[in-house]
């Protein structure tokens, strides 16, 4: 299920935790397979054999470069939830569309009020990330706007530097996994 219903912080914290122990479970996997007098097998096997896990199912496996790129997203859209929590707590639930599923990336039970897009990426202008999730958020009719991401050397907070769109808010989630 790549769509989850946000009610509660507490929700949001057990998804991230779901999430850690998904990859949990992969890191133990990665330390059987490896073979120190073949590092070139061991990546091709972390690369092309599903040796990690869907980070929501820790039962199904996943090849462990999808992973990793879920992984994160995933906790960066948890960690978002929360601060959508501390900003519009009268939005909630939230829902979270995880994964390839139409429209924004999070969205308020009440239709129409809230649009955000999140993502998790080595810079905020890989791949045009950022200015491409600016534009879609900017697009829609939606009365609060936001671009949600996880990079490093951003703390957690606003980041008014990057609001290049306006009328979109732009949130650093913070870099770091602390349990």
């Amino acid at each position: 299920m790549k769509q989850r219903s946000i009610a509660t912080v507490e929700e949001a914290i057990a998804l991230e935790h779901a999430v850690a122990s998904s990859a949990e479970r992969a890191l133990a996997q990665v330390i059987e397979l490896h073979d120190p007098a073949d590092a070139l097998r061991t990546l091709w096997e972390m690369k092309f054999r599903p040796i990690g896990c869907d980070p929501l199912n820790s039962e199904t496996p996943l090849n462990l470069i999808e992973q990793l790129n879920q992984t994160f997203t995933y906790i960066a859209s948890a960690r978002a939830v929360v601060t959508l929590f501390e900003l519009h707590p009268h939005l909630a639930p939230f829902t979270l569309n995880l994964g390839n599923i139409g429209g924004s990336d999070i969205e308020s039970g009440l239709a129409g009020e809230l649009a955000c897009e999140v993502f998790a990426a080595v810079s905020t202008s890989n791949n045009q990330k950022l200015n491409k999730d600016l534009a879609k958020v900017a697009a829609t009719g939606a009365e609060h706007k936001y671009v949600f991401f996880m990079c490093p050397g951003f703390n957690a907070g606003r980041q008014p530097k990057l609001e290049r769109v306006p009328g979109v808010q732009v949130w650093a989630v913070g870099e770091r996994h602390e349990r």
